[in-house]
């Protein structure tokens, strides 16, 4: 019945920013924070809502520097993710859009040419992606939260 709580994961997520934009998450300690957080990852969360547009997320990662990202709906489920191995480069290139702006993207797209950037279809209008850092040691904390700011997270039309 999770559509039905008024307090959902969307609603808790509306509260640590704004749309389209990397928010970073309080820190959890063993014992504290949501169940099963991991005190060894930072968090952040980006926020989308695709009525005026594609969001785009981009990052150029470091090696060797774990990094998860889950893609969340309205409800709060998953419908895709993701690891920085499936970097290319060394680089995360992410285009979340509903279905007709896929279609838009790939009328213009040249003929000749494949795409640079991972599609996904968002299974509704809003809904957020969970990014998480790993840290080792506590000392790790502040660069695995630098990571996470370094990130790109907005409209398409926005980061070109």
């Amino acid at each position: 019945m999770p559509w039905l709580a008024p307090n959902d994961a969307f609603a808790r997520m509306s509260e640590a920013g704004p749309l389209n934009k990397i928010t970073l998450l309080p820190s959890t300690t063993p014992h504290q924070g949501a169940p099963f957080d991991d005190p060894a990852f930072e968090q952040a969360v980006c926020r989308y809502d695709l009525t005026r547009g594609p969001l785009r997320l981009r990052a150029q990662l470091p090696p060797d520097q774990l990094l998860l990202m889950s893609f969340h709906g309205r409800q709060g489920q998953v419908y895709y993710s993701m690891t920085d191995r499936s970097a290319t480069r060394g680089l995360i290139d992410v285009l979340i859009l509903t279905r007709p702006q896929l279609d838009v993207v790939e009328a213009n797209d040249a003929e000749d040419e494949l795409p640079q950037d991972l599609r996904i279809l968002s299974p509704t209008l809003e809904g957020f992606i969970l990014l998480r850092a790993f840290a080792e040691r506590p000392i790790e904390r502040a660069d695995a939260r630098q990571r996470l700011l370094a990130m790109g997270c907005g409209l398409d039309s926005e980061m070109k």
